[in-house]
């Protein structure tokens, strides 16, 4: 499998090795991917560290406030598995990128001998 930040990092090379392969994937959906990925990711340690803030005030006040925030840590959980498995799907189904040297062409009849 592929990893996000060798893609984000070397973007147009590895355009370029799919077009070698004649592969065409949406990068663009890739990115978008990891984008919401992130941010979920974010969102949810966010609302993590102020639970926790909650947590060591000792407060029976915010208790309540203490739950809508559990709650919605658990949906962006399991709103981020999905789009994680959405993510790792796509770049395991990407074959691997040839190498400079490895000659243009739909099969070895392309090979320069």
């Amino acid at each position: 499998m592929h990893n996000i930040k060798d893609i984000k990092n070397n973007l147009k090379s590895f355009k370029d090795g799919l077009k070698k392969r004649f592969i065409d994937i949406d990068l663009d959906n890739i990115l978008t991917l990891d984008e919401k990925n992130r941010k979920l990711i974010q969102e949810k340690e966010i609302l993590e560290s102020e639970k926790k803030i909650i947590s060591k005030s000792k407060n029976v006040a915010q208790f309540e406030k203490s739950k809508i925030i559990s709650n919605k840590i658990e949906k962006l959980a399991k709103e981020q598995i999905l789009i994680k498995a959405k993510l790792d799907t796509v770049l395991s189904s990407i074959p691997n990128i040839p190498c400079e040297d490895v000659p243009e062409g739909k099969d070895e009849n392309y090979n320069i001998e």
